[in-house]
């Protein structure tokens, strides 16, 4: 039977490593696996009886919590086959198995599993918290293990720490070798489930009012951009996503897939050239932002242009993806004719009456479409309308309660309206969303894009010219697209409510994410990147001329054998300077070598204490005890412990008979 200290360190691994998972899982999995470890902690401290053979009440009691937790778990998820349900399921059943822990056995099944739950949390967030959280907790299942094996517990908490911690350690540079060399596949270190992939926080394929100002709520990172060179300037920094085409008066949609590949897009570039590399997280969608508009196509994945201009994978991005491009943004869309320009004027019908005869209004004054686009823009830019982040609810008609009642909105309540008013004019227009602007971090210079950043705007399309942007929400906030969000976000949204009234604390707390940040992507380039492109750059930098399966098997192999050579080495000499076991009976040695009387390197302990014993005959009962402690210790099934060794070795004195 384990000890209770054994337990209690077993159950401190087991609740941290289960920890990140009751964020994800239903309250019944908390609940279950928290009562499970109050109860075995309630037999520990009180003596709370346990399932066993002779107490069929807590075994019966034990059995129907677990039919109990099997139903809920089935409500929750419909199966146990899945991520969620798979580690719920593991989670549950280390709460039960915690309870019926009684032989050695049992505990080290516990720890083993402890260590699989650990493997889980990365299945949900491989970030430097969690990273760091798990690594704490291995080693306290190692320091779980060391107390079972040191069942005299001659070990203090601090010393099993401390030994857990060297281990840990000394393991380091055979991962070091492992990351660096083992030859990487494309994709996941471990395929998953579908559920797995549920859908992430960000743009969308459709658009509501109100759905892209919640985004602002969100400083979760979209995806984050290394320009080579200079920087555009915040006001051309359109990061181009869905397009949307359709609308049933309240919802924008895109146009279906087969419209979208209909065709290429017609792009003519001119102006300057920017290039640049985007690390995009991961979104379970299929388009890839880019500068508006890239003139070229990824090397690295499979891609697609569609007909309307946006940058599709063929596979939904289910892992954090980089990838190069080059974009211009001065450029002419589709001048010489667009294939769905019915699409771009179609109203729904019996639908913003309002908006109509205001566009037939401004039909009377003029017929040209550059001037009734800026009368529209006027329209905006002179009358009551209120760029907010928090817009009020529209009743009804939502673009006629919009353009003349509340006429406080965000950028999709100007880009929606501005549509209908153009359509109903007879200027082809549609949504283009994504992302606006982005904030450099000085740290390494890298221009992060977050979800606050999401965007809307149009573009409208005009004979010889193609699709020009107009973005509305300029006309209204001009501030926000020339310096981005946080020209417009109060500081109480962008730090602490407690230091947002100091200047230096919140400069201060701006800093600390600054750092936070970098830290963040390098985390992300080197090492949740370390994939085969760049592991063959990295490769080909330490020498490796072909970096390829057969090299990397033989420099791992080369590498993990002097690294255990070495290790071996250390270990061998470390052990003999500074075992306790060793120390201490060197203590004896020196004690017996003050009276003449030498050890040899050769000589074990039986034969030394014989020839102590035939110096010194009356003696004979200390030194056999010390021996016997000493060799049981050492080598055999450490029934004794290092206080008594200790003892023994300090009440020993050499006296002639």
């Amino acid at each position: 039977m384990p000890s209770n200290n054994s337990l209690l360190w077993l159950i401190i691994g087991l609740s941290l490593g289960a920890l990140p998972h009751l964020i994800y899982q239903p309250l019944s999995v908390t609940f279950i696996f928290s009562a499970m470890i109050a109860w075995r902690c309630m037999n520990i401290w009180y003596g709370w009886p346990l399932p066993s053979k002779t107490n069929k009440t807590m075994k019966w009691l034990q059995l129907i919590i677990a039919a109990i937790a099997s139903l809920l778990l089935l409500s929750s998820y419909g199966n146990i086959i899945g991520r969620d349900a798979g580690v719920a399921l593991l989670t549950m059943m280390l709460g039960l198995k915690i309870v019926e822990i009684r032989s050695q056995r049992d505990y080290y099944l516990s720890c083993f599993l402890g260590y699989f739950l650990v493997v889980t949390n990365f299945f949900y967030s491989q970030s430097i918290p969690t990273a760091g959280l798990m690594f704490f907790v291995v080693i306290i299942m190692t320091i779980c293990l060391i107390s079972l094996n040191d069942p005299k517990q001659t070990l203090n908490s601090r010393s099993r720490v401390k030994l857990a911690s060297q281990m840990l350690l000394q393991a380091l540079p055979l991962m070091l070798i492992l990351f660096i060399l083992f030859p990487r596949i494309a994709g996941p270190l471990w395929g998953l489930p579908q559920d797995a992939h549920s859908a992430k926080t960000g743009i969308g394929n459709s658009m509501t009012l109100g759905k892209i100002s919640q985004l602002i709520l969100s400083d979760e990172v979209a995806f984050r951009v290394k320009f080579d060179g200079e920087t555009p300037k915040n006001s051309a920094l359109y990061w181009r996503g869905p397009v949307l085409w359709k609308t049933d008066g309240t919802t924008w949609i895109e146009l279906d897939k087969q419209q979208q590949l209909s065709a290429s897009p017609n792009i003519i570039s001119t102006g300057p050239q920017y290039h640049y590399t985007t690390t995009l997280e991961p979104q379970n969608e299929h388009w890839l932002f880019a500068l508006d508009f890239p003139t070229t196509l990824p090397v690295d994945l499979k891609t697609h242009f569609t007909q309307d201009g946006q940058l599709r994978s063929n596979d939904p991005i289910r892992q954090r993806q980089q990838y190069t491009l080059s974009s211009n943004t001065q450029f002419q869309f589709n001048a010489n004719g667009e294939k769905y320009l019915t699409e771009a004027l179609k109203i729904p019908r019996n639908q913003h009456p309002r908006t109509k005869q205001l566009a037939q209004q401004w039909l009377q004054q003029t017929q040209q479409p550059r001037q009734l686009i800026q009368l529209a823009l006027n329209h905006f830019n002179q009358q009551n309308f209120f760029y907010t982040l928090s817009p009020p609810q529209l009743r009804g008609d939502t673009i006629d309660s919009f353009l003349f009642e509340s006429r406080r909105g965000f950028c999709e309540h100007y880009a929606a309206s501005f549509t209908i008013l153009m359509r109903a004019a007879g200027i082809p227009t549609r949504i283009v969303t994504g992302y606006q602007g982005g904030e450099i971090n000085p740290v390494d210079d890298f221009l992060v894009v977050r979800q606050r950043d999401a965007h809307a705007w149009t573009e409208v399309w005009l004979k010889d010219e193609g699709w020009i942007r107009i973005d509305p929400t300029a006309a209204i906030s001009q501030q926000r697209i020339e310096q981005g969000m946080n020209a417009i976000m109060p500081l109480t949204m962008r730090s602490p409510l407690f230091i947002s009234n100091s200047h230096q604390l919140v400069e201060l707390w701006q800093k600390i994410n600054h750092n936070w940040d970098a830290l963040n992507n390098g985390w992300n380039q080197w090492i949740l990147a370390y994939g085969p492109k760049l592991q063959k750059e990295f490769l080909s930098k330490l020498g490796m001329a072909t970096p390829n399966w057969q090299n990397m098997i033989a420099w791992l192999t080369i590498s993990i054998s002097i690294t255990l050579l070495f290790i071996s080495a250390f270990l061998f000499y470390t052990r003999k300077k500074h075992d306790p076991i060793t120390q201490q009976y060197q203590l004896f040695c020196n004690k017996i070598s003050r009276a003449g009387i030498t050890r040899t390197p050769s000589e074990g302990p039986l034969d030394f204490a014989k020839r102590i014993k035939r110096h010194y005959p009356q003696c004979t009962n200390d030194i056999d005890q010390i021996t016997e402690l000493y060799i049981d210790l050492y080598y055999g099934q450490q029934l004794a412990s290092l206080p008594d060794l200790r003892q023994a070795i300090s009440k020993f004195r050499l006296a002639k008979s």
